[in-house]
């Protein structure tokens, strides 16, 4: 990426800090402002991701808050800006959340690389972990849009635009930038947060796996793992079926060929996060074993293939967001009515 002239990194910067309409700085800031800009070296993204650091303070216009971030940056940024010193700017960023965000945060490291993540579902995933705080007065949906407000407004989270779709309507889109990624699935595998299978981020198994995600398409082609074929081998022993036993939460993205797993679903005994969604090879069969994920709070079979929905999805007591849109399903089981903890039934089919 081409380095931003003086100018427009100041517009840049202006606009994030201030926003739009007040995209002028301060008297008195000037002076670090042109600082902090030199130690950006004219990177997008390292602008970005101090700007948001700065305008999440409540001091947005201290200049004493202004100098400590400045001083905070890597001195090498300023006359190599390598990579290394653009990573060590979001790392910055990411290290002055709360903790709470930065649990947020590195669940976005589940999704794969340039993956558009819908808003509803990123959201509704995070109240079904237990990473949303019960707050007074406020739903967990509504604390979980505040969460996502301020990482935007940190500029952690892109908002990518909203998507018409013939099923879903406007769905708002968002993703994370590529060295933002980096990050995150460094820090998730540093604290065992997330296994990662396939794609470009691949990373050395562990001994108690919590989230499990599956990348698949390009990015499990370009893995230096090899792991379409490598995985379905793994699974087959019972050495790493014992690691399953405990996982908490399974997403599946873009897999054509993942017959092994689907059929031994049913030995996830403990989730309660399963995404399926665009999964390729999920039959109804599967689902009678997905019926028995008792603990299962978030359950997407949206773009597959399923025609049937088995009655025993009445006893999934925790269920609280079933989403089967664009699926053959032309109605589901009266058994449905039994789930009383769901707040979230999303459906429509292909017909």
């Amino acid at each position: 990426m081409e380095p931003l002239n003086l100018e427009d990194s100041k517009k840049l910067f202006l606009s994030r800090v201030f926003g739009p309409k007040d995209a002028s700085c301060p008297k008195g800031l000037e002076t670090e402002m042109h600082k902090i800009l030199k130690k950006c070296g004219g990177l997008p993204m390292a602008i970005i991701s101090i700007a948001g650091l700065l305008a999440s303070h409540k001091q947005s216009e201290s200049k004493d808050m202004w100098e400590r971030i400045r001083k905070s940056i890597g001195s090498h940024m300023e006359s190599h800006h390598t990579l290394k010193g653009m990573r060590d700017i979001v790392t910055l960023s990411y290290n002055h959340l709360h903790h709470y965000l930065k649990v947020c945060m590195m669940y976005l490291s589940i999704f794969p690389e340039d993956y558009a993540i819908s808003k509803d579902r990123l959201l509704k995933r995070w109240v079904a972990e237990g990473l949303v705080a019960e707050v007074q007065g406020l739903t967990l949906m509504e604390v979980a849009e505040a969460y996502y407000k301020e990482l935007v407004s940190r500029s952690m989270i892109d908002r990518s635009g909203e998507v018409v779709t013939i099923y879903d309507g406007r769905v708002e889109m968002c993703r994370v930038h590529d060295m933002m990624l980096e990050v995150l699935v460094s820090k998730s595998l540093e604290c065992n947060f997330v296994r990662l299978v396939g794609g470009l981020h691949e990373g050395m198994p562990y001994d108690r796996i919590r989230r499990l995600s599956i990348h698949g398409g390009e990015e499990a082609e370009d893995s230096p793992w090899n792991t379409t074929a490598a995985w379905d081998s793994r699974m087959n022993g019972v050495e790493e079926m014992k690691m399953m036993d405990r996982v908490r939460s399974l997403s599946m993205f873009r897999h054509e060929d993942h017959t092994k797993l689907l059929d031994r679903l049913g030995e996830f005994t403990l989730l309660r996060v399963l995404d399926l969604e665009d999964c390729t090879g999920i039959e109804n069969k599967h689902l009678k074993q997905v019926c028995r994920m008792y603990l299962l709070r978030f359950l997407s079979l949206k773009g597959t293939s399923i025609n049937k929905m088995p009655p025993e999805v009445g006893e999934l007591a925790n269920l609280e967001t079933l989403d089967v849109r664009q699926t053959y399903l032309e109605d589901l089981p009266e058994t449905v009515s039994m789930l009383q903890k769901l707040e979230h039934l999303l459906i429509n089919n292909k017909g």
